[in-house]
């Protein structure tokens, strides 16, 4: 099984259960990010969940030419707001967190292995796209 289909399986799971880890994810993005907190200030409820929405849809997303785009995409956005590859980083670790307490009982170490590979992946195609621009600000 791919780490893509292990992540597929954590939030199979996630949805069985009825948990919505939207909350949870801001919580735990926001108590590591602080400075996060104070430039999404302006987002409601609706925003963060699109938000967060775009993130699955990123960490489910085959390797690919299309993740790629959507990589640049975002670093293109995001970055003129100020957000930084430790931002992203503590995201996407914000998110696994909330999954793994929504689930965690269920909890494998199969699990473990495919998110920290992910994520690990996630943050060095983030610091190439960063790299390949002037600003250096996103730095991780």
């Amino acid at each position: 099984m791919s780490d893509i289909d292990v992540i597929l399986t954590t939030l199979e799971l996630t949805g069985e259960a009825g948990i919505d880890v939207t909350e949870p994810t801001y919580e735990y993005f926001f108590e590591v990010s602080p400075q996060s907190r104070h430039l999404m200030i302006h987002m409601d409820h609706l925003v963060r969940g699109k938000m967060l929405n775009a993130l699955m849809d990123l960490v489910m997303m085959p390797e690919g030419a299309s993740k790629v785009e959507v990589i640049d995409f975002e670093v293109r956005t995001h970055q003129a707001n100020g957000i930084s590859v430790l931002m992203y980083a503590q995201l996407f670790e914000a998110f696994y967190k909330a999954v793994k307490d929504a689930i965690k009982d269920q909890w494998t170490d199969e699990f473990e292995n495919a998110w920290q590979r992910e994520i690990k992946q996630l943050v060095e195609k983030i610091q190439g796209e960063f790299d390949k621009r002037p600003s250096q600000e996103g730095r991780f």
